[in-house]
C-alpha cells in the first residue's frame, strides 16, 4: 500500500489547495498558476506571490530564485520556478518579516500524472508531426517553434521572421478590436508521450511574444483546447492533433474555416495527439494530457482568462467526460456531433451489430420497415452502414500502426487488446475469470422490438424469434447466438462511480455547454428534410443531444447550462454555410456567458451562477439557413426528425444511462397485444432470468463518487475532490 501513502500525502496537499494557497503572515501568500501544486510536471511551474510589500525573496529549497519574479501590474509578483526535482520541492517566500510556503510535487513530463501505469508497448510517431525521432521509449524530443502567415490569396505559408517580410500578409481584426497581421506562432513537441501544439496570433515585428505579465500581441487572452473524433484504443502516439493541421500552422485541417474564424478573433489554440479519441478512448489519459499541455501554455503566456474546449464526435465524448471528472480544466465546452461518452456511443452500435447478424440469418421474414422500427433509427441503413466500423468490442480493432507492429513483433505485442475496456485497464481492473479487463457491456433481459410489438408493427413470432436468437458479444467481441452478454459487476460500479458514463454530474453541471448538431439522421440539402436517406445516413444521429440533456435534468433537476442548436451539415467547412456562420456566433455568446460566470465572485453555488448569467435569448434553436433561426423546437423536430436506439425502443428511459438493467419476471400487463398462455410460456422460456425493469436503477448504478481521480493500476482509485 505504499502507493496509497503517496496518494494520501498528495490528498493532504490538495485539500489545502482547495481553500487557497498555504500562507503565513499578514496577507502574504504563494500559489501555483500553471497547475495544482501536487500536479506539477516537467520540472517547472508558474508561481504567483501576493501580499508582498515589495520585491519578495523566493527560495526553492536552498536556491534563491527571486530574480525570476516580476511585478504583474496588479500588486502581485509572478515567476517561472524551474529546476524542480522529481518528487517534493519546498518553496518559501519572505517579505517584510512575513513568510509563506508551499510544497510542489513534480512529475516527469512524459510519465504518468494521475492516469496510472502507462501502456506498454507503445509506438512513438514523432516524425508524423515534423518532430525529431524519439530519444527514448517516452517519445521525448526537443520542441520546435515557427511561424505561418495567411496570404491575401487565402493560402497559409511559412513565415521566416528573420527574412524578407512578405508583401501579401492578410490582416485581421480581433474580438478586442485590434487590427493585426494574420501571422501565427506555434510550438510543437511531446508531452505525456503525446505530440502537442500551441498556436496563437503574433507578429514578431510588432513586439515580443506574450508573457505571464504582459501581452501586446493579437492574442485575446483566451485559449481553445481542441479535441478530435473517432473511437479507437491507443498503444500509439497518433498522427493527428485535434482539428489542427501541421501544414497550415495548426490552424486549418478539419473545419478549417471555423478554426480560422476563431484564430482571427485572437483565440490561442492547443491540442495533443492523445486528446484525439480516434487514437485514444481513455479519457483519463486525455485529461492528463490536456492538463499537462495547458500547464505548458500557462508557463509560457500566463493563465488564460477563459479556456474553452471544442471538438466533434469523439471529441465531444472527451469534452463531456473531462469536464465532468476533471473540473477546472475547461471553463466551457462546445461539443458538436455530440455523444455523452464512449459507452453511450458504443452501446447502440453493439446492438446494431447483433441485429444485423440476426436479420442476416433469420428464418422468420422481416421487412425493412420492421427492421428500422426495431433499431429505433430513421433507417436501418444506420446499422448496416457507418456504424459497423466502430466495433470497440473486438481486441483486433487496432490502428494500422499497431496492427503492423503486432505482425512484426508478435511476442512483444501478444497481449495487446484494442478493446474499449482493455484501453482503460487501469480504471476497470482485471477480470480474474478471463484474465482481461473487466467488461461493462451487457444486454441481458432486453426485450428487443418491444415497442414495435406493442404497436402491432411486428408479430409475436418475430418478437419471440428475435429475442431467442439475437445473442450477445463475448469478451472477444464475437457474437454468441442465444447467449446474452453479462457485464462484470465491478465494471458496472466502476463505470458509474468514476464517471466513465457521463451522468450530468461533477464539473459538467457547473459550466456553460453549447451542443451544436449538424443534422445527419436523414441527410438533405433543403428543408424540410426527408427522414432516413439510406444513401447518406451518418453515425452522428441527433438523439444523443437529448440524451445529454436528459442526464443533466436527472442529475440536477434542470439543464439551465445546456443550449442545443441543430442545423444542416452541408458545406460545414464553408464559412458562409449554416455551420460556418452559426458556430463563430455561438462561440462569441458562449465566451461572454462563461466570462460573466467567472467574474461573478458571489457566494451562490456555481451552477446558479451559470444559470443566472445565461444570455437572454440564448435558447435552443434550429437553423434552415445562416439567417433563418427557429426557436419553436416542435417545428425544429419536424424539420430535423430524430430516431432513438434499440434499447429505448425496448423501454429504456431518455437518459439511457442503464448499462445492465434490473430484471423482473414476465408480466403480461407489459404487452399491449393479447398473449395466449403458450405465448407467455414461450417468453418465460426466452427470458428465463427475467426482463428489464426500466423503472428501477441499473445494476451497479451508483452516483459519481468524486472528481480528480488518481489511478495506480488494476482499478485502484482515489478521488481528490467530491462530486459536488
Amino acid at each position: 500500500m505504499k502507493q496509497w501513502r503517496w496518494l494520501n500525502a498528495i490528498c493532504a496537499l490538495f485539500c489545502a489547495a482547495l481553500t487557497g494557497p498555504q500562507a503565513w503572515g499578514q496577507g502574504l501568500s504563494v500559489e501555483v498558476l500553471s497547475s495544482f501544486p501536487e500536479l506539477v510536471s516537467g520540472g517547472d511551474a508558474l508561481v504567483k506571490v501576493a501580499g508582498s510589500s515589495g520585491s519578495p525573496t523566493v527560495m526553492a529549497g536552498s536556491r534563491d530564485i527571486s530574480a525570476a519574479f516580476v511585478a504583474d501590474g496588479q500588486g502581485g509578483w509572478i515567476g517561472l520556478v524551474d529546476g524542480l526535482r522529481d518528487g517534493d520541492n519546498e518553496l518559501s517566500v519572505t517579505s517584510g518579516g512575513n513568510r509563506a510556503a508551499l510544497s510542489l510535487t513534480n512529475h516527469p513530463i512524459n510519465a504518468t500524472l494521475f492516469a496510472g501505469p502507462q501502456q506498454t508497448p507503445f509506438i512513438c510517431e514523432n516524425e508524423a508531426h515534423g518532430l525529431a525521432p524519439a530519444l527514448d521509449e517516452s517519445c521525448a524530443t526537443s520542441a520546435i517553434t515557427g511561424y505561418f502567415y495567411r496570404s491575401t490569396d487565402g493560402e497559409w505559408r511559412d513565415f521566416d521572421p528573420t527574412g524578407t517580410r512578405p508583401s501579401d500578409i492578410e490582416k485581421t481584426m480581433t474580438m478586442d478590436g485590434k487590427t493585426v497581421p494574420l501571422i501565427t506562432w506555434y510550438e510543437k513537441g511531446v508531452i505525456n508521450r503525446s505530440a502537442y501544439v500551441i498556436s496563437l496570433l503574433h507578429d514578431p515585428a510588432e513586439g515580443s511574444l506574450p508573457t505571464p505579465t504582459s501581452n501586446d500581441t493579437g492574442w485575446n487572452g483566451k485559449l481553445i483546447m481542441s479535441h478530435r473524433g473517432g473511437v479507437r484504443a491507443a498503444y500509439h502516439m497518433g498522427t493527428t492533433i485535434g482539428t489542427l493541421d501541421p501544414t497550415k500552422g495548426y490552424v486549418g485541417g478539419a473545419n478549417n474555416d471555423l478554426n480560422e474564424s476563431l484564430i482571427r478573433g485572437g483565440y490561442a489554440f492547443a491540442g495533443g495527439s492523445l486528446m484525439v479519441t480516434g487514437t485514444n478512448t481513455n479519457h483519463v489519459v486525455q485529461a492528463e494530457t490536456s492538463a499537462k499541455i495547458k500547464e505548458r501554455f500557462i508557463e509560457l503566456f500566463g493563465r488564460p482568462s477563459l479556456t474553452i474546449s471544442m471538438g466533434a464526435s469523439g471529441g465531444s465524448m472527451a469534452q463531456h467526460l473531462i469536464a465532468q471528472s476533471y473540473p477546472g480544466l475547461y471553463d466551457a465546452i462546445i461539443p458538436s456531433r455530440s455523444y455523452s461518452d464512449v459507452i453511450t456511443f458504443n452501446t447502440p452500435i453493439n446492438d446494431c451489430n447483433l441485429l444485423v447478424n440476426y436479420f442476416d440469418s433469420a428464418e422468420v421474414p422481416w421487412t425493412e420497415v420492421q427492421k428500422r422500427e426495431v433499431s429505433g433509427k430513421l433507417t436501418f441503413g444506420f446499422c448496416t452502414g457507418p456504424s459497423r466500423r466502430y466495433l470497440n468490442l473486438s481486441p483486433e480493432n487496432c490502428d494500422s500502426s499497431v496492427v503492423d507492429a503486432k505482425v512484426r513483433e508478435p511476442e512483444k505485442w501478444a497481449n495487446v487488446r484494442c478493446t474499449y475496456q482493455d484501453n482503460l485497464v487501469n480504471v476497470y481492473g482485471i477480470d480474474q475469470e478471463t484474465g482481461f479487463a473487466r467488461s461493462p457491456w451487457d444486454n441481458a433481459g432486453i426485450q428487443y422490438g418491444l415497442g414495435p410489438f406493442n404497436d402491432g408493427i411486428i408479430t409475436f413470432e418475430q418478437f419471440a424469434d428475435l429475442n431467442t436468437h439475437i445473442g450477445g458479444h463475448n469478451i472477444n467481441g464475437v457474437i454468441v447466438p442465444g447467449q446474452r452478454a453479462d457485464a462484470n459487476p465491478e465494471a458496472l460500479r466502476i463505470a458509474y462511480e468514476t464517471g466513465r458514463l457521463n451522468t450530468g454530474d461533477g464539473g459538467l453541471r457547473t459550466i456553460p455547454i453549447v451542443d451544436i448538431r449538424g443534422y445527419t439522421d436523414g441527410f438533405c440539402t433543403v428543408a424540410p428534410c426527408p427522414p432516413g436517406d439510406p444513401q447518406n445516413v451518418d453515425v452522428h444521429d441527433g438523439y444523443h443531444s437529448l440524451v445529454a440533456r436528459a442526464r443533466l435534468m436527472k442529475a440536477n433537476g434542470n439543464a439551465d447550462n445546456h443550449v442545443r442548436f441543430v442545423m444542416h451539415e452541408v458545406g460545414h467547412r464553408d464559412p458562409h454555410s449554416v455551420l460556418g456562420t452559426v458556430v463563430p456566433q455561438a462561440v462569441a455568446v458562449l465566451d461572454q456567458w462563461a466570462t460573466d460566470v467567472l467574474a461573478d465572485k458571489s457566494d451562490v453555488p456555481q451552477a446558479q451562477k451559470v444559470a443566472a448569467h445565461r444570455p437572454e435569448g440564448f435558447v435552443d434553436a434550429c437553423y434552415t439557413s445562416p439567417s433563418t433561426k427557429i426557436i419553436d423546437m416542435e417545428r425544429c423536430h419536424e424539420i430535423f426528425p430524430i430516431g432513438t436506439d434499440a434499447r429505448m425502443v425496448a423501454g429504456a428511459p431518455w437518459a439511457n444511462d442503464i448499462l445492465k438493467c434490473t430484471l423482473k419476471p414476465i408480466d403480461e400487463r407489459d404487452y399491449d397485444q393479447s398473449l395466449t398462455d403458450p405465448q407467455l410460456a414461450r417468453l418465460e422460456q426466452v427470458f428465463s432470468e427475467g426482463v428489464c425493469d426500466w423503472t428501477q436503477p441499473g445494476v451497479g448504478q451508483v452516483p459519481l463518487a468524486g472528481t480528480w481521480a488518481f489511478y495506480t493500476g488494476n482499478a485502484e482509485v482515489k478521488f481528490l475532490r467530491p462530486a459536488r
